[in-house]
């Protein structure tokens, strides 16, 4: 995950400073980072607080580039809010009825969330980031709509959820941000994998095989790609979908994670100095997708997501095997390798 900035003298964490040290702070020098995770199930391979171990290194990420891109900021990081919305398992209620996540309605998330912020803004700060990571679309959007009406209310306020922003379209800028931290290209079968992880899949096993080896189970091993619709024609899905964990990398995973905390920290401090963020295009933007039904009827094509970005199309998954096989001249054994939606 590269330098994080523990004993960084502008880093100051809310749970271990004074009071004294809190009055201290210059408000309009210093960014209050707010990490806002998620209990949610990631299937058998990995733990219920996958967004939790996500959203602590991303912003880790996020806090270490500002540091170095702003010599005279400061950065206040509050306690992660463990509990987030919209969680996967409601896709399919009835096979998670006995375990599954712990989650918050978004209205309780929300009137959390503007409490912590309302303190810190009756503090004098002005400068506010809650910063996401679990992909449920309630989530993000409800962090979108909570900024902007905090900002209608008070007069100065800065305040902006990153992530939603790096998301959107971050697939063109993705690839060579990463071959640039990895100091290496992407193979054809990397890119349309990356694409291609939802839920538990590539990405998240490779990111917390970074994070946490230790509780990632090897069963990942041998977990191969399910793809979007299956997530509702599966007689017992088990709870991740995308890209195959079993093709996880955890320098790849550690990597796309630091690309996401770098991203959302440029974009933190381009709204510090003065840009409006609400201007960007967001992700997720889909649209009311109202309940979600148990199981969703076959039909002639498959069930894509409501937003176009993250879906792979067969030509482009055609067009990334002839390229893999090429480089490696002869056809790839594992046609998993490269299938999957996004």
């Amino acid at each position: 995950m590269g330098r994080q900035p523990t004993s960084h003298a502008r880093f100051h964490r809310l749970n271990e400073i004074t009071l004294g040290e809190l009055r201290a702070l210059d408000r309009s020098r210093t960014a209050a980072i707010l990490p806002v995770g998620m209990v949610e199930q990631h299937a058998e391979h990995l733990p219920l607080g996958t967004d939790n171990f996500a959203v602590d290194g991303l912003t880790l990420a996020l806090v270490a580039w500002l540091l170095e891109n702003d010599p005279g900021l400061h950065i206040l990081l509050l306690p992660t809010i463990p509990f987030g919305t919209d969680p996967i398992d409601l896709r399919r209620r009835k096979l998670f009825e006995s375990a599954g996540s712990i989650w918050l309605s978004a209205g309780t998330l929300r009137a959390v969330v503007e409490e912590v912020a309302g303190h810190l803004i009756r503090y004098g700060f002005r400068h506010i980031f809650p910063v996401g990571f679990h992909g449920g679309p309630q989530q993000s959007q409800m962090l979108e709509s909570l900024c902007a009406d905090l900002r209608a209310q008070h007069a100065g306020l800065v305040m902006y959820e990153p992530t939603g922003y790096v998301m959107a379209g971050g697939e063109a800028e993705m690839i060579p941000g990463l071959e640039t931290l990895l100091g290496r290209p992407l193979t054809p079968a990397e890119q349309v994998a990356l694409k291609g992880s939802i839920h538990a899949s590539m990405f998240e096993t490779s990111m917390m095989l970074s994070l946490r080896p230790d509780l990632v189970k090897p069963i990942y091993k041998n977990l191969r790609t399910i793809e979007w619709n299956q997530l509702y024609t599966m007689e017992s899905w088990p709870g991740y979908v995308g890209a195959g964990p079993a093709h996880a990398d955890a320098e790849l995973g550690g990597a796309a994670l630091r690309w996401r905390g770098v991203r959302a920290g440029a974009l933190v401090l381009r709204a510090i100095r003065g840009e409006d963020l609400s201007k960007l295009t967001r992700h997720p933007v889909w649209e009311d997708e109202g309940d979600f039904p148990d199981v969703m009827p076959v039909v002639d094509k498959p069930h894509v997501d409501a937003n176009p970005v993250m879906h792979i199309s067969a030509d482009d998954l055609e067009r990334a095997k002839k390229k893999a096989a090429a480089q490696d001249g002869d056809e790839d054994d594992d046609p998993d390798a490269t299938q999957a939606h996004g």
